[in-house]
């Protein structure tokens, strides 16, 4: 978040059109009409100033909470409806009568899109993704493996909405992290097999040494499953395609089992959990949240998804606009208690549909596992 050039030119062409307006509708002298424009121009850059201000003083904002971004936000936006009342006010009193209907919805319209458009930026895609840190606490977590660090990417999305560039921007902090296990929870591309390739050699460039593993999401079932596994195995990925891999790090044995996509009907979980001890310690990744749907989920102790971008606009004090899952904006992003498992849904690094991000920045999710007190029998 932050003032822009782009937002400020935006807002004084709203503000100068909104005044317009105010002297169409009340037909105010040209000198009124003028010294009004430059009353409500003053307000606005003071209103931007003083976000510059706030950015200033908050402690990397555009990675700090989003509480307090979206307080931000809210608070530009209810200037922004306020002062065209104000304005109002002050052409009412000065020509003596109200304005016509139609000129005074113009006037709000222009004014109210003039105002927030500084010291708010509509994005947030520019520059690195975000990296989130998490503890995760896991009863049945074996002792050797408290500490064990996974990274999680998911939803590259490199394609029309996401350029190469851009995705490779976003994933440049990830050279600097270092993890036990790296996941993808796949979206590599959008619509083509070049793309594909692109995000896979992107993912081998700046993942951390180790294990490496993927599953498919449904752009991949969309263009090529076939190319994306193989290209995937070409970067070090093991991709897992309804199967289960077993491993032993630090000493301790566990399972990391991968579905098929579950938004588009291909996850058979049965399949991937046919080679897996009931007891087994076990991280389930998915595409998408909706593998909650299968009962035989909650085998699983801990599950990583993406397929969500987040909501990629998330409104402030209200939260997500809406969510590609069965369970809308409920598993939208972050850590949830499902059951007998905890589940992590990143909000990806790219956006498809529009090339929008609103409280929503792109993600790299650094999972951290810890074993939490066991409840007695």
């Amino acid at each position: 978040m932050g003032v822009t050039w782009q937002g400020l030119v935006l807002a004084a062409a709203g503000q100068a059109a909104a005044v317009l307006g105010i002297g169409w509708a009340l037909r105010l002298p040209r000198r009124s009409t003028v010294r009004m424009a430059a009353l409500v121009l003053a307000s606005d850059f003071v209103i931007a100033l003083l976000l510059i201000v706030l950015a200033a003083a908050s402690t990397n904002l555009n990675h700090g909470s989003h509480y307090r971004r979206g307080m931000v936000i809210m608070g530009h936006l209810i200037l922004a409806l306020a002062l065209p009342w104000a304005v109002w006010g002050t052409a009412i009193r000065a020509a003596a009568r109200r304005p016509v209907p139609v000129g005074g919805g113009i006037l709000a319209a222009l004014t109210a899109i003039g105002l927030a458009a500084p010291g708010v930026r509509l994005s947030d895609m520019p520059g690195p993704a975000q990296v989130t840190r998490l503890q995760v606490p896991l009863r049945r977590l074996p002792k050797a493996l408290d500490g064990l660090t996974i990274i999680l990417v998911s939803d590259t999305h490199v394609g029309p909405r996401v350029s190469a560039a851009r995705a490779r921007d976003r994933l440049a902090p990830m050279r600097r992290l270092k993890a036990d296990l790296f996941v993808c929870t796949g979206d590599l591309g959008t619509r083509s097999r070049a793309e594909i390739r692109a995000a896979a050699r992107m993912l081998r460039e700046t993942a951390p040494k180790g294990p490496r593993f993927a599953v498919l999401g449904n752009h991949e079932r969309w263009t090529d499953q076939t190319l994306a596994v193989r290209e995937l195995g070409r970067n070090g990925f093991n991709t897992l395609v309804n199967d289960a891999q077993r491993l032993i790090l630090r000493g301790a044995e566990f399972f990391i089992v991968g579905v098929n996509d579950p938004a588009t009907g291909a996850a058979n979980l049965r399949l991937a959990l046919a080679k897996v001890p009931r007891d087994a310690f076990v991280i389930l990744l998915a595409h998408s949240p909706d593998i909650l749907a299968d009962p035989l989920a909650s085998r699983a102790d801990l599950i990583l998804a993406g397929h969500t971008h987040g909501g990629q606009v998330v409104l402030p004090m209200l939260g997500p606009l809406a969510a590609s899952s069965f369970y809308g904006p409920r598993y939208a992003s972050g850590l949830s208690q499902v059951a007998g498992s905890k589940m992590f849904v990143t909000r990806g690094l790219g956006e498809v549909i529009v090339s929008l991000r609103l409280l929503c920045p792109p993600e790299i999710a650094v999972l951290t596992l810890r074993a939490a007190p066991r409840r007695p029998n």
